[in-house]
C-alpha cells in the first residue's frame, strides 16, 4: 500500500455533519427514539382521557423534536468551538501510511501511531477516526482525488484501526 496524501482546509458543515453521524450511532441516539415513542403514547393517553383539549396535544411536538434531536446544543457548541479554535483555519495536510498518520499545518508538524485510534466511522461524506469518547479526527472525502484514493483509505484503516468497521449511511 502506497502512502495516501491529504489537503484540505475544515469546514464547518463536515464537522457539524461528523458530530451528527457520532451522535447517531451512539447509545444516545436510541434513548431519544425511546423517548419520543413515550410521548407519542403519552400524547394519546392524554387524548382519551382528557379529550380534545390544547394541552392534550402538547407531547406530540415534542415528540417530533425528540426524535429528530431537536434539542440538542450540540450544533451551537460546534459552531462555537470551530470558530474559537485557530486550528481549524489552517491547511491541512495527512500522510496516511503503514507506520501512521502524520499531521502538517502551520502551527502542527505531529505524526501519530495507528494504535491512537481504536474505532472508525464512516458516511457518505466523512471518515471519522475515532481516539475517544466524542473525540475524533474528521477526514472529508472530497480532500480524497479519487474513488481509488479512498477505496485504498478505508482498507488501511479496516487494517489498522482495531474497530474499523466503516459503516456508510445517508447521515
Amino acid at each position: 500500500m502506497s502512502e495516501i496524501t491529504l489537503e484540505f482546509e475544515n469546514r464547518l458543515e463536515d464537522h457539524l455533519h461528523a458530530d451528527r453521524h457520532y451522535y447517531s450511532h451512539g447509545a444516545l441516539a436510541k434513548v431519544d427514539k425511546v423517548v419520543a415513542v413515550l410521548l407519542v403514547l403519552a400524547g394519546v393517553a392524554l387524548v382519551v382521557m382528557a379529550g380534545s383539549r390544547w394541552w392534550a396535544y402538547v407531547p406530540f411536538p415534542l415528540a417530533v423534536a425528540e426524535w429528530f434531536d431537536l434539542f440538542s446544543i450540540r450544533p451551537l457548541q460546534i459552531r462555537v468551538a470551530f470558530k474559537a479554535n485557530p486550528k481549524f483555519r489552517e491547511r491541512y495536510t495527512l500522510r496516511f501510511s503503514e507506520e501512521g498518520i502524520h499531521f502538517k499545518t502551520a502551527t502542527i508538524d505531529s505524526t501519530l501511531k495507528w494504535d491512537h485510534y481504536n474505532a472508525c466511522l464512516e458516511s457518505d461524506r466523512i471518515f471519522l477516526l475515532i481516539y475517544g469518547k466524542r473525540m475524533y479526527t474528521v477526514v472529508p472525502k472530497s480532500a480524497f482525488p479519487d474513488s481509488a484514493r479512498i477505496e485504498g483509505f478505508r482498507e488501511l484503516v479496516k487494517d489498522k484501526v482495531a474497530r474499523a468497521t466503516p459503516r456508510v449511511s445517508p447521515t
